[in-house]
C-alpha cells in the first residue's frame, strides 16, 4: 500500500461499501482495543456489519459509543487482506454524529477546542508551567504528578555542541529558497519545548541558514478530524498551508501522528479548488523528521558524543501512524544504532500501540490505560535504561504509563535524545 491510501480524508463509494468485508477476522487478531475487551463490536469487522445494517437509520447512544471505542491506530488497515480502509470508514461514520455524545464527549470537546485554538493551548501551558514548582512538591505517585509529570522531566544530560550553537530559527522572515522549515506540532510548540529546541538543533547542523518555523501555523487536525469534525481540520489545514506558503524547501517534523495527518491533506481537501493542490505541493516537501535526518550524508551528521564505556538498552516504541509506512520503522533504528555505546531492545512479537489514540484516551480512559499498561509490563521485561519514541502522543501515554509503575526507565523524545549525550547508564 501506498502513503496515500494509509491516510484519512474523504472515501470513494467503493471505500464505503462494506459487503467488501470477507468477515475473516484478520482485523481482530490486531486490534488493541478487542485485546483488552473482547467484544466483538470493537473489531474493525463488527463496526463494518454494523454500518452495512443500521445505514441510513438513526444513531442511538449505544451505536455513536460503539464507533467511539476505536483507537484509528491503523493497524487492522495494514493487516485487512482487501485493503479495505477500516478506520477511514470509521472516522467518516463519527462525522454524521452529534458533537456532544459518547463518554467522555465533553472532555474530548474541550481537548480538541485548545487544540484548534493555539492561544488557548498556549494560556494553558502557561499555567500548566507556572505550577510546576507546585507538582514537584506532589509525591511521586501522586496522580495529578503522574499525569503532568511530562512537564517535571528536567533534562537528562548537558546539550551537545551542536545545540549550544545552533541557530535561533526564524519565524518572521519569509525563508530564502531551499532553507528547511520545521512544523513543530503542539506539545513541542506549547509544553515541551525541549523537543522544538533539539529539532533545530539537529536540522541546523550543517546549514548557514536557521530553519524557518511560522509562528502562524497551528495544530496538525489530527484530534479534531479523529473526533468527527472533518470542517475543523479542513479549516487547520487551510492555516498551516498558508503558514509555509512562499517557501520551497522541506518541511520536517519531529511528530509521527503529526506527519501522518499532513500527509492526507490533499485527500482531506479533495474538495477545494484553491487548496487543494497548494496541499499536494506542501506534501511533495513533507518530511518526518528521522527519515530526513537518516538520509544525511554521514559527513553533515551531528559528531557523535562519547560514551561512558557502559552498554545503554534503548526501547525505541513505533507510533502506529508511523510504523506502517515503508521505511519508517528502519529510520530512527538507524539513527539510534549511530550512537555509541547503545543496545536496541525489541518486543519479541513486534511493535504494539500504547493506547493513547488522541483523544481515545479522555473517552475511554479505562481502556486505553489497559492498553497501555499491558505494553509498560512488556517493555518492563525488556529491563531498558531508556524508552524512545517519536510521537508526542506516545511520549505522554509511555511516560505516564511507566512512571504509574514505580520503574525508573526514563521516556524522551527521539529529537532529544539525538540532540544530547547518552545519559550515564545506570
Amino acid at each position: 500500500m501506498t502513503e496515500a491510501t494509509l491516510n484519512a480524508g474523504p472515501l470513494s463509494a467503493d471505500d464505503m461499501d462494506t459487503s467488501n468485508c470477507a468477515k475473516c477476522g484478520t482485523c481482530s487478531t490486531v486490534c488493541p482495543v478487542y485485546r483488552v475487551s473482547g467484544q466483538e463490536s470493537d473489531t474493525a469487522r463488527g463496526k463494518l456489519h454494523l454500518l452495512g445494517k443500521l445505514a441510513g437509520s438513526p444513531h442511538s447512544p449505544a451505536y455513536r459509543e460503539i464507533f467511539s471505542r476505536c483507537l484509528l491506530c491503523g493497524a487492522c488497515r495494514h493487516a485487512c487482506p482487501r485493503g479495505l480502509d477500516l478506520p477511514g470508514l470509521v472516522a467518516e461514520a463519527r462525522s454524521d454524529f452529534p458533537k456532544l455524545t459518547g463518554s467522555g464527549a465533553f472532555v474530548k470537546l474541550l481537548a480538541t477546542s485548545c487544540l484548534a485554538h493555539p492561544a488557548l493551548l498556549a494560556g494553558l501551558a502557561s499555567c500548566l508551567q507556572i505550577s510546576e514548582p507546585l507538582l514537584r512538591k506532589l509525591p511521586a505517585d501522586s496522580g495529578l504528578r503522574l499525569k503532568l509529570g511530562l512537564l517535571l522531566e528536567p533534562p537528562a544530560t548537558s546539550g551537545t555542541e551542536e545545540e549550544d550553537h545552533a541557530p535561533t530559527p526564524n519565524s518572521h522572515q519569509p525563508p530564502v529558497p531551499g532553507t528547511i522549515s520545521i512544523f513543530s506540532g503542539c506539545l513541542a510548540r506549547h509544553l515541551r519545548p525541549g523537543i522544538a529546541k533539539a529539532t533545530n538543533a539537529l536540522l541546523a547542523t550543517g546549514n548557514q541558514t536557521a530553519p524557518f518555523t511560522p509562528e502562524k501555523q497551528t495544530c496538525c487536525g489530527l484530534a479534531t478530524f479523529s473526533a468527527g469534525n472533518p470542517k475543523a481540520a479542513r479549516r487547520l489545514a487551510r492555516q498551516n498551508l498558508d503558514a509555509f506558503a512562499g517557501g520551497d524547501g522541506p518541511i520536517v517534523t519531529p511528530c509521527g501522528s503529526c506527519y501522518s495527518q499532513l500527509l492526507s491533506y490533499p485527500k482531506l481537501l479533495a474538495a477545494d479548488p484553491e487548496y487543494q493542490p497548494r496541499a499536494m505541493a506542501f506534501v511533495a516537501r513533507l518530511r518526518e523528521m528521522s527519515a530526513f535526518l537518516a538520509a544525511v550524508p554521514a559527513s553533515a551528521a551531528p559528531t557523535p558524543q562519547p560514551g561512558t564505556g557502559k552498554t545503554q538498552r534503548v526501547f525505541y516504541h513505533d507510533p502506529c501512524h508511523l510504523r506502517f509506512l515503508p521505511g519508517m520503522k528502519e529510520a530512527p533504528r538507524q539513527l539510534l544504532q549511530s550512537r555509541p555505546g547503545l543496545e536496541l531492545v525489541e518486543l519479541p512479537d513486534g511493535p504494539r500501540c500504547c493506547g493513547l489514540g488522541g483523544t481515545f484516551n479522555l473517552a475511554h480512559p479505562d481502556l486505553s490505560h489497559r492498553i497501555g499498561a499491558t505494553l509498560a509490563e512488556e517493555i518492563i521485561t525488556l529491563a531498558p535504561d531508556l524508552v524512545v519514541t517519536s510521537c508526542s502522543g506516545c511520549l505522554i501515554q509511555l511516560h505516564r504509563e511507566l512512571a504509574g509503575t514505580g520503574t525508573d526507565i526514563r521516556v524522551t523524545h527521539l529529537v532529544e535524545f539525538l540532540a544530547t549525550r547518552p545519559p550515564h547508564h545506570r
